[in-house]
């Protein structure tokens, strides 16, 4: 996903609404920690927190940028009318 997706420039164009952090299990000070605290079993995974840290919803497995993007939006909108902030 790293060359394919997050260079993709639909992609770079919607994440800059958002915040993104991408973390890397066996590399980053941190991963360790939160894939135990969130429970990640498989790679890649990508976790929707509310403003409060809480997981809203995940992601898991590879996507396409245009399915990644319409999948984000589908979880912002819903959370968007539950009245999260995302």
């Amino acid at each position: 996903m790293t060359r394919e997706v997050y260079t993709d420039k639909a992609f770079v164009e919607f994440s800059r609404k958002r915040v993104f952090v991408r973390i890397f299990a066996d590399t980053d000070p941190q991963g360790e920690r939160l894939t135990g605290r969130f429970k990640v079993r498989g790679y890649p995974t990508i976790i929707i927190l509310d403003s409060s840290g809480s997981e809203v919803d995940r992601i898991m497995g590879f996507r396409h940028a245009p399915d990644l993007i319409e999948e984000l939006q589908d979880i912002f909108d819903s959370a968007s009318s539950m009245r999260l902030r995302i």
